[in-house]
């Protein structure tokens, strides 16, 4: 059992307590730049440049009394290092992380209290479901982070935070594949997050995850994150019912209010200690922890009340089911029989052939939804069709089919590539049909691996080398001797199991079948009996194959009230054509009987006598459509995300309804009735954004009929995630809904500066920002973004939303920033709403009703927080001249002996040590990369690559709240106005600070440079690049970066030297890279003013045209080996972050 024993045995010993977050500790602990790598945001990277601040907040937990600490890893797959570019590090990543843990852990285990290690495995940045990645891709993300973590040494997996089925099941996948390479066996814990809409972020409920999780065995079921603990409760009881090992919860701290850019969680330690123990006391919950928002507090609260609980007895009832992606269809319907959908066949419906030929995907997921509204519990989907590509077929169909219809799917195929491709893609719990023995045993089993791998279930069809078995006891059998190779050999349990003992037709007139029905209904009867647990299945319509359609359905029909009778547990069947018997004629049900039991030798040729008289009733479809109008109908087509059908209706309202107004009044408020459902947690988002797809679908349909008069200028919106941030989920979702509403949708993607917005803004005049972003520290990123629109006068309407965002943060700090409208957006359909109301030019008064005119003036973070005061007892240094002068011919020679050789060697020219000693990785610099520099060195001076020069300069100045104020030299005009945004955590810093304030009385000096070594550098690299040179690229390209920083650090030292301020300087280029000297230089886009457009102001003051220098639209200077900066004096200015 390897190390499964301890945990367990632990657990028999009393409740297990997990830590609490790990996200807002590493926070706390205030990593600094470095420590960031320039990878702010991937808490990951702290594992290797911050090892003992990780391990300190293990041991935080761990002294608080919890036994379990969880790695840092939650984003430690592939998938999610990749955004950092880490991808070639996850298994050394997470490997570390273990370790880290696993350290700690053991400092603290004693014999009377182990602590234990769980591997932290968390969602990623991307869903299956959705299709923003595959399947495998995310399969082997996980892998390498299993391996890496089973390396480390953990005692446990918990993959957490779970969102998507898919997801869970490459997770499991994933960790089974790496353990069993490693000849290890480890706990498996999965911790679902539900939505305050009752469901996964793709739309699954509780229902759904534990049908997909029942096949797979894990050790450990929960729940955390999402929201408070009170609001978990109905889940927890639902698990806790169901789920047959111990059950774990980790809430957050309540849910979170945003207060001055700052995630506060509202639940105090008492509240979460006595809804925690509830759950233990009240639902048996054996494992308990804190997610976001929780700290060392809450864990010891908690630990301290342990000792005083105890857990209620569970007593799970195991309910066998499949399901859909949204929700659970369980085996065995009480009144029988699980009705299983035939017409998403091409061998049991001409029409759905004809749509597959057609490629008419809408058609054949139209057919799937009919089967669903007429009363079907599953779906069978067969697209096998000679001459056609079945694995590209069923793709196309399974990937539309499980989004938009609530049918768990059977998947109907012999092609063992066709079913897996399938299981791939269906993230509920589908059925396999079907496995046989008509050809051996091998195929037997290769399908069943498919189901044991993916946790399916599987149709077992009474078929064996000999055909189809005819007799009960050759039916019983084949059905044995299949039960003993799925559960015996392959580990399948016979719940997994559903047996078809085969209808054949009583309409042949074959002597040899006339018993068949009655055969089949034994053998259901003999199998219930004799293989415990399994499941019967028969295809019911086959019995009247060859018959006449009216008494076919009444042939089938009761048919299958017998065999439901006999113990019948599934039927496959078109729903539609199955009458209840109370609607059945009595003489018609004796003459079918008398056909099913063969009752006398001529019981066929009765039948067929008896139907060819009777009238039969008037058929319904079911279909109450035709009590719709025109519009009515075409709304419907929007809300069910149907195509089928459309083009035709739309033509028809054309004929009355301009293009316009079916647009306005029939399309966009079916999509306000979607929000509505959609808000109400009624519609799950991947319904969401297939009716999007209809709604684009109608509107391109209508418009050749749109007159010039209607074609006004789309109102425009510019949309991204905010700078940091890797998540546009949702932001995709507002792109989705709006582009499809008929608004201009320029979305510029992940990680994005103000400035990138703002320069798309300008180019396409948009209406209005959107700012998305899920991390808490995004919330403050929007903030500071606010400011940069203010300054420089933007007055758009901005719509900000996001996970992290409450309105009240909204209201109360960020709109206040603005003289235009800034308005939160909960979800997609209130950013539709506010859209609209900007189209409408009605947006001023909205926001007027909101409340927003109490506070118009710019927020100061001064009048929210006490920042740390600074001492000016130090001299103001007076410069040799007031103003700019400018240095052209800078002896390069001069220039070489500021550079930072491991910067460029590693850094610019990639010379890494990696798995070298220190021996060969010095001798491969001595040998081979210096001697590369010297000769390039020698080069640029003989053709005078290399041309340094700089323009700097002295300016009287003083602070004014967060901003520099910068004067004319010889007069008290103000020429500049430095920004420089505060820090939101302690200290509280900005960089004004260190300048003397205005109410000091006294001017302060504020020292400016550019420097740059030429256009011939960019001229030089272009030129190599295009000649395909590119490690002649790389190495020039690298020089002229770092000479460029190399001038710059120089220039500092002159301008320390003109100020008289060297005492405190070091005594080499190293001492300098560590700011061995007084003050600092800063320069921006840099993490204490990242605002670029300071490089324009710079430009403004020091005019560097002079020595070739030019600012581009993007406030990045040209040419590319060019810097500029400011220098601080103050003996306190050191680097640091805002964030």
């Amino acid at each position: 059992m390897g190390a499964i024993m301890p945990f367990f045995d632990r657990l028999t010993k009393g409740l297990i307590l997990f830590d609490g977050a790990m996200g807002t500790q590493v926070h706390a602990l205030n990593p600094s730049e470095d420590e960031w790598a320039g990878r702010s945001g991937c808490p990951e990277i702290l594992n290797l440049t911050a090892p003992t601040k990780i391990k300190k907040i293990h041991e935080r937990y761990l002294a608080a009394g919890a036994d379990v600490v969880e790695t840092n890893t939650f984003g430690g797959s592939k998938v999610v290092l990749t955004e950092f570019d880490l991808q070639d590090r996850v298994v050394e990543i997470n490997r570390i992380a273990a370790q880290i843990a696993r350290s700690a852990a053991d400092n603290y285990s004693t014999v009377q209290k182990p602590r234990f290690v769980a591997g932290s495995i968390g969602p990623g940045t991307k869903l299956i479901t959705l299709g923003q990645i595959d399947f495998d891709s995310m399969y082997h993300s996980y892998a390498l982070q299993a391996r890496g973590l089973i390396e480390g040494g953990i005692d446990l997996f918990v993959i957490e935070t779970c969102q998507d089925p898919l997801q869970i099941k490459a997770a499991l996948l994933a960790v089974q594949d790496e353990m069993r390479h490693a000849d290890i066996r480890l706990p498996r814990a999965v911790t679902l997050t539900i939505e305050t809409s009752g469901a996964m972020l793709v739309g699954s409920d509780v229902s759904a995850s534990l049908a997909v999780l029942a096949p797979f065995a894990i050790d450990i079921l929960g729940m955390n994150c999402a929201t408070g603990p009170e609001t978990m409760r109905p889940y927890i009881r639902q698990i806790c019912e169901d789920f047959y090992g111990p059950v774990m919860v980790q809430p957050n701290a309540g849910l979170p209010q945003n207060i001055n850019g700052e995630m506060i969680y509202t639940l105090t330690v008492d509240e979460y200690v006595d809804v925690l123990s509830s759950f233990v006391e009240e639902y048996g919950v054996q494992i308990i922890g804190g997610c976001c928002g929780t700290t060392p507090e809450f864990i010891k609260a908690m630990a301290d009340k342990l000792p005083q609980l105890s857990p209620a007895k569970r007593q799970p009832v195991h309910r066998p089911s499949i399901a859909s992606l949204f929700t659970s269809q369980e085996l065995r319907q009480d009144p029988a029989p699980f009705f299983v959908g035939e017409r998403s066949n091409t061998n049991g419906s001409k029409l759905f052939r004809d749509y597959l030929l057609a490629g008419d995907w809408d058609g054949i997921v139209d057919i799937s939804r009919q089967q669903e509204r007429t009363g079907a519990h599953g779906l069978d989907l067969c697209v096998a069709y000679t001459g056609r590509d079945e694995v590209a077929d069923m793709k196309q169909a399974v990937t539309r089919i499980v989004k938009q219809v609530n049918l768990p799917i059977f998947i109907d195929s012999t092609d063992t590539h066709v079913i897996e491709e399938a299981l791939k893609l269906i993230g509920g719990r589908p059925v396999i049909n079907s496995i046989n023995l008509e050809d051996g045993e091998e195929r037997v089993h290769k399908i069943c691996r498919l189901a044991k791998r993916y946790g399916a279930a599987l149709i077992a069809l009474t078929i064996d080398e000999l055909g189809m078995a005819k007799s009960v006891e050759h039916k019983l059998q084949v059905a044995k001797r299949l039960y003993d190779i799925a559960v015996h050999q392959n580990n399948l349990k016979p719940e997994d199991l559903i047996f078809d003992t085969l209808t054949f037709t009583l309409g042949s007139g074959d002597e040899s079948m006339k018993d068949s029905a009655l055969h089949t209904l034994e053998a259901v009867r003999r199998i219930k009996s004799e293989l415990p647990g399994v499941f019967t299945l028969l295809g019911v319509s086959n019995v009247s194959f060859g018959l006449s359609p009216h008494s076919r359905e009444i042939l089938n029909s009761v048919f299958l009230a017998q065999a439901v009778e006999a113990g019948l547990d599934l039927a496959i069947v078109n729903v539609q054509k199955i009458l209840p018997l109370y609607k059945i004629d009595q003489q018609d049900i004796q003459i079918c009987l008398d056909l099913i039991y063969n009752r006398n030798g001529n019981s066929l040729f009765q039948f067929i006598e008896h139907f060819s008289q009777a009238v039969p009733d008037q058929e319904t479809s079911g279909d109450e459509s035709h009590h719709l109008t025109l519009d009515e109908l075409i709304k419907q087509h929007i809300i069910q995300g149907n195509r089928s059908g459309l083009e035709e209706r739309l033509l028809a309202g054309l004929e009355t309804t301009a293009a316009i107004d079916i647009i306005n009044h029939w399309l966009i408020p079916a999509m306000k009735t979607i929000g509505a459902l959609f808000g109400a947690g009624k519609m799950q988002l991947p319904f969401v954004l297939q009716s999007a797809e209809v709604m684009k679908y109608a509107v391109g349909k209508l418009e050749p009929f749109l007159q010039k008069s209607d074609a006004q200028a789309q109102t425009c919106i510019v949309l991204a995630t905010v700078r940091g941030d890797v998540h546009d989920i949702g932001k995709n979702l507002v792109d989705i809904i709006l582009s499809n509403n008929g608004f201009q949708v320029y979305n510029l993607g992940i990680k994005c500066e103000i400035d990138a917005m703002l320069r798309k803004a300008q180019e396409v005049n948009a209406d209005a920002i959107g700012m998305s972003g899920l991390l808490v520290k995004s919330t403050v990123v929007m903030k500071e973004n606010l400011e940069v629109m203010r300054r420089r006068g933007w007055k758009v309407p901005v719509l900000l939303g996001g996970a992290a965002l409450t309105k009240s943060y909204v209201d109360q700090v960020c709109a206040p920033i603005l003289d235009s409208p800034v308005i939160y957006c909960a979800d997609a359909f209130e950013g539709l709403k506010m859209m609209s109301l900007i189209k409408e030019k009605k947006m001023e008064e909205y926001a007027v009703t909101m409340l927003r005119q109490e506070m118009r003036e710019p927020v100061r973070r001064e009048s929210l927080v006490q920042h740390e005061k600074l001492h000016f007892t130090h001299h103001v240094p007076i410069p040799p001249f007031w103003g700019v002068q400018v240095v052209p011919d800078i002896d390069l020679d001069m220039v070489f002996s500021y550079l930072t050789e491991s910067v460029l060697f590693r850094g610019r020219w990639g010379y890494r040590r990696g798995q070298m000693s220190r021996e060969e990785y010095d001798e491969l610099i001595d040998k081979q990369v210096r001697p590369e520099l010297e000769n390039l060195k020698q080069r640029c001076r003989l053709e005078s690559l290399l041309q340094p020069a700089v323009v700097y300069g002295y300016f009287p100045c003083n602070r004014i709240g967060e901003e520099v104020v910068v004067y004319a030299p010889d007069s008290e005009e103000e020429i500049q106005r430095f920004y420089f945004p505060r820090q939101a955590k302690e200290p509280f810093r900005s960089i004004a600070d260190f300048f003397l304030p205005i109410e000091s009385g006294k001017r302060d000096i504020f020292p400016v440079q550019i420097v740059t070594v030429g256009r011939r550098a960019s001229e030089e690299s272009q030129r190599l690049y295009e000649a395909n040179s590119y490690k002649d690229y790389l190495l020039f390209h690298g020089l002229s970066v770092e000479a460029a920083e190399a001038l710059a650090e120089y220039w500092h030292q002159q301008i320390r030297k003109e100020l008289s301020i060297t005492e405190e300087d070091g005594n080499d280029i190293m001492d300098f890279v560590v700011q061995k000297y007084r003050g600092s230089r800063y320069s921006f886009g840099y993490p204490a003013c990242p605002d670029l457009y300071g490089n324009r102001q710079i430009v403004e003051l020091l005019q560097p045209e002079t020595i070739g220098v030019h600012i581009t639209e993007e406030d990045q200077m040209t040419p590319e080996q060019t810097t500029s900066a400011f220098i601080v004096h103050h003996p306190q200015a050191k680097y640091f972050s805002i964030e």
